[in-house]
């Protein structure tokens, strides 16, 4: 009998965490630039990022919205203080001009792009960026998705304008002249 309870128990138990994990939850961010204006949302294991509403004003003619998700993570192997270095085991995969995403565990999200390499374990990024430690990630990005502003303020709707990797982050960014904002973007993680 008390195997029985034990073992109804443990099923009742995993079935509540695995639909803990299926539980869509939404996620609405905003940013505003002079050039470009940019929304980062976090990595979540074992879910995945769709975005489900994006809102964006550019006065550029040909502004577009770009949406991009972390591929390959490299795990930060040093500590670093806030700058353009940034210390890891090692560069294999990445490359100079490269578009990267550096998220920390503390849920710092920045990118930047690779300028050089300072060592076979130092990545020069074109500039500074937040402090990071011993377990923070970076992320090469996919190449991007693009949709059409234009200058002009436009809403998109849909159930999956963009769906990122799963467990890994997603940047949404639109460009502008002198004024551009992320009004509203939705993202569903699931």
């Amino acid at each position: 009998m008390k195997t029985i309870l034990t073992i109804a128990a443990l099923a009742i138990g995993l079935s509540i965490s695995a639909l803990a994990q299926t539980v869509p939850t939404y996620t609405t961010l905003t940013a505003s630039g002079s050039t470009t204006a940019v929304v980062y949302f976090a990595t979540s294991p074992f879910q995945q990022v769709r975005i489900v509403n994006a809102f964006a004003t550019s006065d550029l003619s040909t502004g577009k919205m770009t949406f991009y998700t972390g591929v390959t993570p490299m795990t930060v192997a040093y500590t670093n203080a806030a700058g353009t270095s940034v210390g890891v085991a090692a560069t294999n995969g990445f490359t100079a001009g490269t578009w990267v995403l550096i998220e920390t565990a503390a849920g710092v999200i920045t990118n930047g792009i690779i300028a050089s390499f300072g060592s076979s374990t130092n990545i020069v990024l074109g500039q500074a960026v937040c402090a990071t430690k011993p377990g923070d990630q970076i992320y090469t990005l996919s190449s991007p998705v693009t949709l059409a502003v234009g200058a002009a303020s436009v809403t998109f709707t849909g159930d999956a304008l963009y769906v990122g990797n799963r467990g890994r982050p997603v940047m949404v960014r639109v460009n502008g002249t002198s004024a551009c904002s992320l009004d509203t973007i939705t993202g569903r993680y699931e």
